[in-house]
Parts: C-alpha cells; sequence; structure tokens
C-alpha cells in the first residue's frame, strides 16, 4: 500500500501492495502437514501468510500482546526475510498449508483478488479440531472469499484496521486505537469472538459489519482516506502553482482544522463559497481549472454539486441558491436533487 490518509484504509488500501502470491500450485496433503506442536497455547499461535506491510503490523502488534508468531510464508525471498528478521522464532514454511498447521491463528495478509485462492491453498492445514481462526486483513471484502477454509472446518473472519500503514516498525502502535472492520459468518459466536480478541489484544476497536455491508464499509474509507489524500496533493500543486513555496506550511493548519470540524459537526463544519452562496466565485473558480487542468476541474465540480446537496438537504442552504451553485459548477444533464437521499443529513459522521 502506498502512504496515505486513514482503509483503510483504506486502504484496496491496506492489503494491494502486499507481497503477490504464487499461482496455485499442489499443496501438501493434509496427513503430510505438521501439527500443531503441543507446547503451544492454543489460540495463542499466530501464522502470518503473506508478510507484507498490514501482515507485518498485525504480526508486530499480536506478538507485542503476548501472542506466538510461530510460522510464516511469503512467495518472494525478501518477503522471507524481512519477516523471519522481525519473527526470529517463526519457521518459514515452504506453502501455505504448512504455515497453517503451525498456529491456531491464520492471518492472510494478501492481495484482495487473492484471498480465495491462498484460502483454498491454506485449507489442507486448517483441516482440524480444534478449528483454527482464518482472517483476512482486507477492508474490501468479507468472509465469502474464505469458503474454502470454512468448507474444511475452520472459523472464518474478516479483520480490517482502518489505518493507513506505510511498512515501517512503528505501524504496530499505530493500531493501537484503530478500528477494526469485523465480519463473520452469522450465528458464528465463536468466530466473532475470537475475532474481537485479536483486536481488543493490540489495542484496537471492534465494529461489526455484516457481510452485505462490506461494500458501502470499504466505500466509505476510500472516500474518506484514499481521495482525501488525492485531494490533499491536488490542492498542494495549485497552491504551488499560485506561488507558494510551502506548500504544507500553507494547507496543513487548515486541513487539519477542517478534518477536526467535520469529524465533530458533520455538514455543519462545511465552509466556503458553496456555503455562502457566492455563485460567482464557484463560476470563476470553475472556469480556471478547466483552463489549467480539467480532470480536476471535474473533481472540483463534483464536490461543489455534492456540497451544495448536502447543504440543502440539511437546511443550511436555500434551494435557489443551492440550484445557481450547480449550475455555476457546470452541471450538465443532471437529474433534478432530490433531499434526504441515501448517507445525507446533518449530523456528525457516525
Amino acid at each position: 500500500m502506498r502512504p496515505q490518509s486513514p482503509d483503510a484504509g483504506p486502504a484496496d488500501e491496506l492489503a494491494e501492495s502486499l507481497d503477490p502470491v504464487e499461482p496455485v500450485e499442489p499443496v501438501e496433503p493434509v496427513e503430510s502437514v505438521e501439527p500443531l506442536e503441543s507446547g503451544e497455547l492454543p489460540g495463542r499461535s499466530v501464522a502470518i501468510i503473506g508478510p507484507g506491510r498490514a501482515g507485518m503490523a498485525m504480526g508486530r502488534a499480536l506478538m507485542a500482546a503476548g501472542y506466538q508468531v510461530s510460522a510464516l510464508y511469503s512467495r518472494t525471498g525478501a518477503g522471507r526475510e524481512r519477516a523471519a528478521a522481525v519473527f526470529s522464532a517463526a519457521e518459514v514454511c515452504a506453502t501455505p498449508a504448512a504455515a497453517a498447521s503451525h498456529a491456531e491463528v491464520i492471518i492472510l495478509g494478501v492481495p484482495d483478488d487473492r484471498i480465495a485462492e491462498v484460502a483454498r491453498q491454506v485449507a489442507p492445514g486448517a483441516a482440524r479440531a480444534p478449528a483454527p481462526l482464518v482472517a483476512h486483513l482486507s477492508g474490501r471484502h468479507g468472509i465469502l472469499p474464505l469458503r474454502a477454509v470454512t468448507a474444511v472446518g475452520a472459523r472464518a473472519a474478516a479483520i480490517h484496521p482502518i489505518m493507513t500503514l506505510t511498512g515501517a516498525p512503528g505501524d504496530a502502535a499505530q493500531l493501537v486505537g484503530a478500528t477494526f472492520g469485523i465480519t463473520t459468518a452469522p450465528g458464528d459466536d465463536v468466530a466473532a469472538a475470537r475475532a474481537r480478541r485479536l483486536v481488543e489484544s493490540v489495542g484496537g476497536r471492534p465494529a461489526i459489519i455484516p457481510e452485505e455491508r462490506r461494500a458501502i464499509y470499504h466505500a466509505a474509507l476510500v472516500l474518506g482516506g484514499n481521495f482525501l489524500a488525492t485531494l490533499v496533493t491536488a490542492a498542494g500543486q495549485l497552491v504551488a502553482a499560485a506561488g507558494v513555496d510551502d506548500q504544507a506550511a500553507a494547507l496543513g493548519p487548515l486541513l487539519r482544522m477542517s478534518l477536526e470540524n467535520a469529524l465533530v459537526a458533520g455538514v455543519h463544519a462545511m465552509t466556503g463559497p458553496v456555503r455562502r452562496g457566492d455563485v460567482g466565485t464557484v463560476t470563476v473558480q470553475s472556469a480556471e481549472l478547466a483552463r489549467l487542468d480539467p480532470h480536476l476541474a471535474d473533481a472540483y465540480a463534483a464536490l461543489a454539486v455534492l456540497t451544495a446537496d448536502r447543504l440543502e438537504d440539511a437546511g443550511l442552504l436555500t434551494s435557489d441558491v443551492a440550484a445557481s451553485v450547480r449550475a455555476a459548477a457546470g452541471e450538465r444533464g443532471r437529474e433534478p436533487h432530490t433531499p434526504g437521499g441515501a448517507g445525507q443529513g446533518g449530523g456528525a459522521p457516525a
């Protein structure tokens, strides 16, 4: 994952930049996989499969909380060396199934689109009693990609930290106080309790996300975290073009205060030309951005319209002024705004 503001997030946020897994290969049959050693405490031994940024951060945090990282798997030599240097007591395994067989908690820190494939590779090592917990760290998915492990009796969970991770050793500390989006199978109280315990062990805050709401959950993190970084970068480029030498110093106080106010007050924290109904300002800025960067002009127009919609819904902007703002933003072919749509309202974010 590239450094960004918080999915994440988005991170495809946390898992997208982790080490890719190798193509599907034959894995060792169940009877040839070494079992969990009897001396390890049930529920406290961990296997990290895909020790990229999220996997390493979670492994470090769990180790600090008293868990034992007993096994590792990475398809790359660099990944194996990096993980083995941190988790020196762990066995570096040749297959995902072998790594899974050494632990009661199996963490999949792999890209979103490879979770199902890796789950199939893990399944032979997870087919045992007591059932291990297999958890991935993706924001996008719930537990559907883990069907291969639930088919052999393992417990499944999606445990996604809402935090940006850079790959630094300090990432584990960033998980303290972070919210984790947890999804487990309906009625699987054992998996839910184990997932919650993992999150609380590293100092996180559990938030239960139903499977059918996983997409909107992740979209929220992309919108508020990943795209926030995009907007900040674009704003920095614009103030630089205007002649400001230190963009961070110029924008930092404004951005921090705007974020804090929005978290507390929601729509009531919106300020600027749309909130004031300064249609002339919106018109001039839209035209100048269209000259400099049409894509950025499109983003400005979309955000101006969205801001006008939310303010109108909250009773903070009259309908005629909101319509004028939308027109000034260069809106074309848009259906008339219907107040009270999904996700609208004037309260602070939940």
